[in-house]
């Protein structure tokens, strides 16, 4: 600013204007201000990752000798985007922060994407908007939802790559920069894919396939199956009317031995259960890590019932989440709103009494159903 005259700075308020944008975005996390010029100027100017690392650091410097910018003597250029670009941006950025933080409902995929690190959202979401945007509101909501639909289809077709994601994200922002809503569909699905095609060695011709996702468990990390499971009962709970009996940080995040979830299998680790499976260790091992083969317990729930036969841990399944109860005879009793999704979603759901390599397919299948509709 110290190419605009005292008298402009103070006829236009452009320094309260500075402070006041800065101290927003600071009010989230300390030298916020400088992740927003890095998202900013990554957003607007960076097609590649290599062409992202020159605006890692010295914003200043970087702003002004950004040629599109064209904010290096001239002092017109830099009032307007003071008064524009920046304002617009911060307050943007700061609607991010504030959803990113606290669930609304309205845009939850950007409090989810904060659940499971999807910090791009920053960069794509600032890409996408322009100044004084009417599309703003639908392109928060659809790029969020985008970002979470390319990263848990990664994840569930077992062909998740940082660096390829990574490269991915940044195709993806060159393509929907400043550009309208319906471009961004479009994009996600070309890069999803493509990093299909060159995680599985094969051209794939669909978002989602049953082949891809069939084996999947084993090797995904904790914390996203806790999401994945939390994503699940808030899908049950919504189309049945019913509230979530736990908050997602408790679900997801929450490592606490009290309030915490942690990953249920429910073949215990057993020679009864190993029979099933022919005693053949390896097949044992994969299969009951399969989704379908798995459930969110709450701390003392999931210590209680590690090591009992499927017809106990049955038992102390009820009373705790949606899906865990659908195991259950008693959750298809009088239950008018639970029938009416079945029903709607053409869904395979039906008490389990007895548990082994069939029911675990058929739970497995079912919960792809469920995918198809959340992310689909």
């Amino acid at each position: 600013m110290g190419q605009i005259s005292k008298e402009e700075l103070d006829r236009l308020n452009l320094n309260e204007l500075w402070e006041e944008q800065v101290a927003k975005i600071n009010s989230f996390k300390e030298d916020e201000i400088d992740q927003f010029f890095t998202y900013f100027l990554r957003a607007k100017f960076a097609d590649t990752i290599g062409e992202s690392r020159k605006y890692d650091k010295d914003y200043h410097r970087v702003l002004f000798s950004e040629n599109k910018l064209k904010l290096d003597h001239n002092s017109n250029n830099v009032k307007r985007f003071l008064q524009n670009d920046f304002k617009y941006y911060t307050n943007l950025y700061s609607k991010i922060l504030e959803y990113n933080k606290t669930f609304n409902d309205d845009f939850a995929h950007i409090y989810f994407n904060n659940l499971t690190d999807m910090n791009m959202q920053f960069l794509l979401i600032l890409s996408s908007c322009t100044p004084n945007d009417e599309q703003e509101i639908e392109k928060l909501k659809v790029i969020s939802y985008e970002v979470d639909r390319l990263f848990c289809l990664l994840q569930i077709q077992r062909s998740w790559d940082s660096n390829a994601f990574a490269e991915a994200i940044y195709k993806i922002s060159a393509t929907i920069r400043n550009g309208d809503v319906t471009q961004i569909r479009l994009a996600f699905d070309k890069a999803l894919l493509e990093l299909l095609s060159k995680a599985r060695g094969v051209e794939a011709t669909s978002t989602l396939s049953y082949s891809l996702f069939k084996e999947t468990g084993i090797e995904l990390a904790t914390r996203f199956k806790r999401y994945f499971f939390a994503r699940i009962e808030k899908f049950i709970a919504d189309n049945t009317n019913m509230q979530m009996k736990h908050s997602f940080y408790d679900l997801v995040q929450n490592t606490g031995v009290v309030n915490g979830f942690h990953i249920e299998h429910i073949l215990a680790d057993n020679e009864e259960n190993l029979e099933l499976f022919d005693n053949n260790e390896e097949k044992f091992t994969s299969e009951r890590n399969r989704l379908g083969g798995l459930l969110l317990l709450k701390g003392k729930d999931n210590i209680s019932s590690n090591n009992e036969v499927y017809a106990n841990k049955l038992k102390s399944y009820a009373n705790t989440l949606y899906w865990n109860e659908t195991l259950r005879e008693d959750s298809y009793k009088s239950k008018l709103d639970f029938s009416n999704m079945i029903t709607k979603f053409n869904l395979n759901f039906r008490p389990i009494n007895k548990f082994g390599q069939s029911e675990l397919e058929e739970r497995h299948k079912l919960l792809f159903d469920m995918v198809k509709h959340i992310w689909e």
